[in-house]
Parts: C-alpha cells; structure tokens; sequence
C-alpha cells in the first residue's frame, strides 16, 4: 500500500487491536471475525448479518443513521449494516468511499488495491451489499432464512 500523505491516518484508538481481529457490535452483542470468516458471513449466511440491530445511540459515520460499529485495527468506525457490508464488500459508493477516506484517513479496507483514490471507484466489488439488501428485505417483510448465525 502506498503512503497516502493527502490522506494520513486520523481518529484512531490509542491502542490497536491485531489486524486480523474485527469485531462487529450490534444491539445483542459482538461477533468477532477474520477477514475470510466476515466475508463468508457475508456470502453464506446474510441474513444473520441483515438481522443486526444499531446499537443504541450510535450514529453512521457515513449517514448519521443508526449504526452498528466495526472495529478493526485501530479504528472504530460506525456504520449501518447495508454501509458494513459495502465496507466489506469493497463495494461502497464513491461518496461513501470519501466520506471514510476524510473522516479516517487511508486505512486497509479502502486503501488503493481496493478504491480508485481518486474517483472512489471500486476495483473488484464482491457483490455481498446485495446479498445484505436482498435479506434486509426479506426479514422485513417477515421472510427471513437463518438468522441465528454462522453454522458451527
């Protein structure tokens, strides 16, 4: 990854966490993932994801709608469920992609393998945040497929 001196590292924890540990907060508690496991999370099994509850009195970065929160690394970064899985996904929209850029500076997840820096356009999108939108609307209509979580 390249130093991104326009875009340095800002808003982040004092201490940092291993960068293969992410942990997701939600209203009934906290998974924890690596990054294959929170992509097949994804994949497999989105509407345990899409069941996710904002934690109380937490705000998206990106909307200021309620939110979940991701921690990763040294960051803590609030996000709606649909927002996480576009952040997982490597497919968030361009504004989305700025708006993380200038809040936190360049970070693994949206750094330059991923995003264009300049357009905000992504790469190799995984097509997860439809998976997510798609369960979202089932659970809401009262359809829902396994929303227990991950099978053992």
């Amino acid at each position: 990854m390249a130093h991104d001196t326009d875009h340095p590292p800002r808003n982040r924890l004092p201490t940092e966490r291993h960068f293969l540990d992410m942990e997701v907060e939600h209203l009934s508690g906290v998974e924890h993932f690596d990054p294959n496991t929170q992509i097949m999370a994804l994949a497999t099994q989105p509407d345990f994801v899409a069941a996710w509850k904002p934690v109380e009195g937490t705000k998206s970065v990106i909307s200021g709608r309620p939110a979940i929160v991701y921690r990763t690394a040294d960051l803590e970064i609030p996000l709606t469920v649909d927002e996480y899985a576009g952040l997982v996904g490597c497919e968030l929209e361009p504004e989305e992609f700025r708006t993380l850029l200038e809040t936190y500076g360049t970070f693994h997840e949206i750094h330059d393998d991923f995003y264009c820096p300049v357009s905000g356009e992504a790469f190799q999108p995984k097509d997860l945040r439809s998976r997510v939108r798609v369960a979202a609307a089932a659970l809401a209509t009262g359809v829902q497929g396994n929303p227990a979580g991950p099978k053992a």
